[in-house]
Formats: C-alpha cells, structure tokens, sequence
C-alpha cells in the first residue's frame, strides 16, 4: 500500500459541488478507486476540514468526513510532543508566508510516512514547502 497526503483543500472541494476544483478531485478519486493507495492526513486537517466542509457545505457533509475516517478509508497521524521542535522550526522558516499549522502539520506527515505525495489543490504553498528539509511535494492532481 502506498500512502498519499490528503490535505483540506482536497477534502473540501471533494465535498462541495460548488468548488471549483470539484471536478478534478472526483475524476482524480474515480479514476484510482482501485489503486494501492492509502490516504494520510493529521489530526489538525481534520478538524480543519471538518470546520469549513460544515460551514460552506453543510453539517451532513462533514459527518460523511468523519464516517470515512470511523470506516478506517483513511488514517490520521498524531503530531507528537517530539515532533514540536520540527513544527516550531517550521513556522519560523515559513512566517513570512501564509502558512498554517495544518499545513506544517502535513510536512511532518510526510516525513514520518516518508511520502511527498499529496493531494491538495493549494499548490503555492506545497510548491514552497519542503519535507526533510530539501525534498518537494509531489502535487498529485497536478500530473
């Protein structure tokens, strides 16, 4: 199984028939249903995601999010106390930028499941963020 990131903006635009990337991401989700991948997210997503489906959306959306995740479609990944030195590290290198927690929280993601792959329609700013320092992240929906 392959992991792949899940960021908000993915989540969201899934779930809103509105967004304008809806399309791209259902036709991206059709077309690797039966793929070898394994969606990752974190705990500060989440309730991101959960937060903004519920308010732009509708309350019925985001529990559909939550049933995913109570289903185990996706697994989420706990910013440990060890990991708190990384994170402060990176808000200080990105707080020039608009940059959120949730998004940090995603580069130590990607350095704990050792992926960069991600699926997220926020391309600026994972085309500036690096994980392990130098490495890129994979922009799925991009290719």
């Amino acid at each position: 199984m392959k992991n792949i990131l899940v960021d908000t903006s993915f989540w969201l635009a899934a779930s809103n028939h509105k967004d304008e990337y809806h399309n791209l991401t259902i036709k991206w989700l059709e077309k690797n249903i039966n793929t070898n991948y394994r969606f990752v997210t974190t705990w500060i997503v989440l309730y991101e995601s959960f937060f903004l489906i519920k308010h732009k959306v509708g309350f019925d959306a985001a529990i559909n999010l939550m049933q995913s995740y109570q289903r185990l479609e996706f697994d989420v990944c706990n910013l440990e106390h060890e990991s708190s030195n990384r994170v402060i590290e990176l808000l200080y290198k990105y707080q020039d930028l608009d940059i959120d927690l949730a998004e940090i929280s995603l580069v130590i993601a990607a350095e704990y499941y050792n992926t960069g792959q991600i699926l997220t329609v926020d391309n600026s700013d994972f085309k500036i963020l690096r994980w392990n320092k130098t490495k890129r992240f994979e922009l799925v929906l991009q290719q």
